[in-house]
Order: C-alpha cells, then sequence, then structure tokens
C-alpha cells in the first residue's frame, strides 16, 4: 500500500459548502428583514469567494477577511448595518450546516479501514467544529486541523509543519492530500513536495495534482 495518511479538506470535498452557505445566508437576510433573494445569495457568495481566494494567495488575513466581507456586502446592498455583529451570525448560522455529500460518508467508512484519517480545513473554528460536532463523520478521522487554532493557513508551509509535527507519519511519500481548492489544497501539498489528489467537478483547469477525481467516492478507485 503506497500511502499510510489521508489528509481531507473539508468543505466540497466531504460537506457540501454551497448548500451551508446558502442556508446561512439565507438565515442572516431574514435576521435583518433583507430579502433571501437569489440575487441576494449569489451577492453575497461572489464577495466571501473573492476574500477567500485572496486569502489563499496571501493577499489578506483571516482578520480582515472576516472584518471586511460583510461591510463590503451590506455596502452593496445600500444597507447600514453592524457587518462585526452579522459575520459573527452568520459563522453560528454556518455552525448548523452539516450537508455530507452524496458518497462521502461511505467512502470514509471504508477508507479508514485502511488508512489513518485527518481532516485539513481553512474554515472558521466555530463554524468547522459545530458542523464537525454534528457529522457522523468524525468517526473515521484520528485528528481535525483548523488553521484558526493554527495560526496559518493553507496552503502556506507553516500550515503543514504544524499537521506534520502532529500526526504519527512522517514519510511524505505515504501522505496524500485530497481537496477541491488549487490554491489551498493542491497547492500546498505541491509545495510541500506530497502526493495529492484534486476533486474537481468540471473545471477546465490544469494542475499538478497527481491525481484528479470527479468526487470523493472515486478514491476507492484509485486507493
Amino acid at each position: 500500500m503506497k500511502y499510510t495518511t489521508l489528509l481531507f479538506d473539508l468543505d466540497d470535498t466531504l460537506l457540501d459548502f454551497g448548500k451551508a452557505e446558502d442556508n446561512a445566508i439565507t438565515l442572516l437576510l431574514e435576521k435583518y428583514n433583507l430579502p433571501a433573494s437569489e440575487e441576494n445569495k449569489r451577492l453575497y457568495s461572489e464577495i466571501n469567494k473573492s476574500k477567500w481566494t485572496a486569502l489563499e494567495k496571501g493577499e489578506i488575513t483571516r482578520k480582515e477577511l472576516f472584518a471586511t466581507r460583510f461591510p463590503d456586502f451590506f455596502a452593496a446592498l445600500g444597507v447600514e448595518a453592524d457587518g462585526a455583529k452579522a459575520n459573527e451570525e452568520y459563522i453560528s448560522f454556518l455552525g448548523k450546516g452539516h450537508f455530507l455529500l452524496d458518497g462521502a460518508l461511505e467512502a470514509c467508512r471504508q477508507l479508514s479501514e485502511r488508512y489513518s484519517m485527518y481532516i485539513i480545513t481553512n474554515g472558521a473554528k466555530k463554524a468547522q467544529e459545530g458542523r464537525l460536532k454534528d457529522s457522523p463523520l468524525m468517526q473515521y478521522f484520528k485528528g481535525v486541523f483548523i488553521s484558526e487554532e493554527i495560526g496559518f493557513d493553507k496552503p502556506k508551509k507553516e500550515y503543514f509543519d504544524y499537521v506534520f509535527a502532529h500526526i504519527p507519519e512522517k514519510d511524505k511519500s505515504k501522505i496524500l492530500v485530497i481537496g477541491d481548492s488549487l490554491n489551498s489544497d493542491i497547492a500546498g501539498a505541491v509545495n510541500y513536495g506530497i502526493d495529492s489528489c484534486w476533486v474537481n467537478r468540471g473545471e477546465p483547469k490544469d494542475t499538478d495534482a497527481t491525481y484528479t477525481v470527479k468526487k470523493v467516492t472515486d478514491l476507492l478507485l484509485i486507493l
């Protein structure tokens, strides 16, 4: 067996972040008496995604991301509201969204019989802990590495240094990173010298990933 250890991203690899985000922003808009329209939800999603992309590229900090996404969103809507408070409320709502992607639970069950498995995530600590606490996924994982706790985000070397310091396997050739983000998961693995598997849901992009699959259940065909 080539690998002993699998490092899984969480959002859009095992859990459906799109569904969790839609649920959280709907609840937030309703709380602020704003229309929970597809247009408003799409606007927030675009602003949020651009912030996370900037974070992954090292252009902004996590603190800046959380401090600016809702002020920017409210400004785009022409609404006056407390962006910091809205961010905290949103994260609380997001923590309730533990929607599994199809087949993810069964894939994890089967893989956990042969591999040591850990979760590596850039998500907010409060949100990710809430989602994992209510998810049946955790029975198959030996640990979770949340960037907000570590102090560094994927794809930074320091993030992976921390992970390696806290897992038994020290041979990079025996570890596989699995994730949907080219900027954080795949770039982080490639730069650190670890094999990677890109969960690509249809993006026509070149990648340095060792493997490419369409969904996490496809891992059962290559591992």
